[in-house]
């Protein structure tokens, strides 16, 4: 009987955690968090009749940029965060262009 409420135990346990994120995954959520200004900013532009705030959008990308470097992401890494965006950052991923240029060291 002790066998059982200790496999039983065992057994709940192991099914509420969670698997442990990857480092790709969690670089993949630091570039998110560091690029959803510019996102929003660039979505903000489009949808405005007057989209010419140059200067607002190179800061932004500039302070995006520095934060992405600040993750001090490998150059090996970055094939699996490109994979990992996809899931975490689609809005992103979307934008092949931006988001090379957003990684380069």
């Amino acid at each position: 009987m002790r066998l059982l409420l200790i496999l039983t135990s065992l057994l709940l346990f192991s099914c509420n955690s969670t698997p442990e994120e990857s480092k790709a995954e969690k670089l993949a959520k630091a570039v998110c968090n560091c690029a959803t200004p510019l996102l929003m900013l660039n979505r903000e532009v489009q949808t405005s009749p007057k989209n010419e705030d140059f200067d607002r959008i190179q800061a932004q990308f500039e302070q995006s940029r520095r934060c992405i470097q600040e993750q001090r992401i490998k150059p090996e890494d970055i094939p699996e965060v490109l994979k990992a965006l996809v899931v975490r950052c689609p809005d992103l991923s979307a934008s092949q262009a931006l988001t090379e240029e957003l990684l380069k060291n």
